[in-house]
């Protein structure tokens, strides 16, 4: 999503404050009433939305206020409205106190409990406020019943959210750490084997999305507790198993039943530590795809009871960087998210053109760990276009985070496009590469890749395909010693001047056909597709088969 369609409310919210301050009160009044009615139903604010929300209502207010006869009941909702958005954040949080968002769970409340519901409390005092630039709006003949109207709306929808903040405040009053007991109740009837632990940045679902199809498929009851609100939805999309919102420790820890053993975590995010710290449960770290990059041998593994790896070298990848956790901790379990991928070479009718997979990583949050090579793509895919290949261009999903690289990627869609146009290959790209197929999808579409370090190389290997890779950062001689997987593939130079050269072996030759072979097996394990789903069962049952007992464990391999 980019910035500016974030911003779409707060950008029309502010051209309708500009509408009012130039005495054009029904371009101001219709400009509030699109935020307004747009967003009554997004009780999940952040605060670009609530203060559209309250401009908008500002709006209003600077028309109405001068006119003469002076419409107070009017001028009071309006006012009323924008010191409820004012406070909007607090309130959703007070609300938030004894009602956790949920997915999935047969959670059973009172009436008086739906009630004070924070997406319904909230919707009604967005949907009265909605209501302003309506009634500000109407002919003078029914405004006197329009403003009177308007006014009774907000006091309603205010008396009905300050009804339910005050009991709320009361719990807290009374409770040293008020819970949702409705939502503990039914975490404790759904008896749960294991908890999925999932938190981190904006966009980051993809982390968890490529886990949770695998754990429903064991089919064991299992519980995903999400730590930010940001990534319920993208959560959700993916799952039928049970979601709670848990925002805060004192919620974390009493949603933890005595059927729960075992807690599984796809990244490094700052949240985990608070679950981790239940000494009692076993913690197991999957992370978001096996790779060579540094967050793939992260020290922050230590604090984890098991680390599944793919294959070996994804335990010599912490001991060679002395990261130096016992042997014991790791479970090789290949990639269940390979079963998909068809391994060997890609049928291809005579004299069909090569279909090359190009799949670069995002920047990292920080220089030393951008692996990117999306600054050097454009002339990577103006050599393969000058093959005659067909491109498949997938982006990672946090390019969008960057907005020079996201740059460099709308200039190689752009030159995709104008190519496929001429010439008609069927090159893919944006949507059709990215979320209408999968990447197990893009493999079986190519005949080979060109990666940078990142997991898709990783998974790349499992089809058996030659495949280059990227030296963005210009490591070489130190390229192979940091990324021993780049042992099976074709190293592009920094800037890519070496492409013509590699694209030969890539395309045509391809010395590195036996080596790729034996790295595919270091790396992933040796398993077959259609072995990988129970390789990763046994290993996940494995973790709650027996009660936890750490000490014992220790003893019995000290001796």
């Amino acid at each position: 999503m980019s910035r500016l369609w974030r911003q779409r409310y707060e950008i029309l919210a502010i051209a309708a404050v500009i509408a009012a301050a130039a005495q054009l009160p029904l371009a101001a009044y219709a400009l509030a009433a699109v935020v307004l009615v747009a967003t009554t139903w997004s009780p999940r604010e952040d605060p670009i939305v609530r203060t559209a929300k309250l401009l908008s209502v500002c709006a209003v207010l600077v028309v109405a206020w001068p006119v003469e006869p002076p419409h107070w009941p009017l001028i009071t909702a309006c006012i009323l409205a924008a010191g409820y958005f004012s406070v909007s954040s607090m309130v959703r949080t007070a609300l938030g106190l004894s009602h956790l968002e949920t997915v999935n769970l047969d959670v059973r409340r009172s009436f008086a409990q739906r009630a004070a519901e924070p997406r319904l409390v909230l919707s009604v005092a967005g949907g009265a406020s909605a209501l302003l630039p309506f009634a500000a709006a109407a002919p003078d003949a029914v405004r006197p019943v329009t403003d009177v109207a308007a006014l009774v709306a907000v006091l309603a929808a205010l008396v009905w959210t300050g009804t339910a903040v005050l009991a709320n405040l009361r719990r807290r009053m009374r409770e040293s750490h008020p819970i949702d007991h409705a939502v503990v109740a039914a975490v404790e009837a759904l008896q749960p084997k294991f908890i999925v632990h999932f938190g981190g940045a904006r966009l980051s679902e993809y982390q968890i999305q490529m886990w949770l199809p695998y754990f429903d498929k064991i089919g064991d009851p299992y519980l995903i507790l999400v730590r930010d609100a940001h990534l319920m939805r993208g959560t959700a999309a993916c799952t039928s198993a049970p979601i709670v919102l848990a925002p805060g420790q004192s919620v974390l820890d009493k949603l933890l039943p005595a059927s729960v053993r075992a807690c599984f975590y796809s990244n490094h995010a700052q949240k985990n530590t608070a679950l981790v710290r239940h000494g009692e449960l076993l913690h197991i770290q999957l992370m978001h795809g096996d790779s060579d990059k540094a967050i793939s041998r992260s020290a922050l593994a230590l604090m984890y009871d098991r680390v599944f790896v793919a294959g070996r070298a994804g335990v010599d990848r912490y001991l060679r960087h002395g990261v130096d956790i016992p042997e014991h901790k790791f479970r090789e379990i290949g990639r269940p998210q390979l079963h998909d991928i068809k391994v060997g070479a890609r049928p291809r009718a005579e004299g069909e053109a090569p279909v090359v997979l190009y799949a670069p990583t995002w920047t990292g949050f920080t220089e030393d760990v951008n692996y990117s090579s999306l600054n050097e793509g454009r002339r990577i895919v103006e050599a393969l276009i000058a093959r005659g290949a067909s491109v498949i261009f997938r982006t990672h999903p946090y390019t969008r985070t960057n907005a020079a690289y996201q740059a460099f990627a709308d200039e190689i869609r752009s030159l995709l496009a104008a190519d496929a146009a001429s010439t008609g290959r069927p090159h893919r790209w944006g949507p059709a590469a990215e979320s209408a197929l999968s990447l197990a999808d893009c493999v079986n579409a190519a005949d080979a890749a060109v990666c940078d370090i990142s997991g898709a190389a990783s998974d790349w290997l499992f089809c058996g395909r030659p495949f280059a890779m990227t030296d963005p950062r210009g490591l070489r001689d130190g390229y192979l010693e940091e990324f021993p997987l780049a042992k099976a593939a074709y190293l592009l130079e920094p800037g890519a001047g070496n492409v013509e050269a590699v694209l030969d072996d890539l395309l045509e030759a391809d010395p590195k056909a036996v080596l790729r072979a034996e790295t595919r097996e270091y790396y992933l394990g040796d398993h077959a597709p259609e072995d990988l789903f129970a390789v990763f069962t046994e290993a996940v049952r494995e973790t709650y088969a027996e009660p936890v007992e750490k000490t014992r464990e220790i003893a019995e391999l000290a001796a």
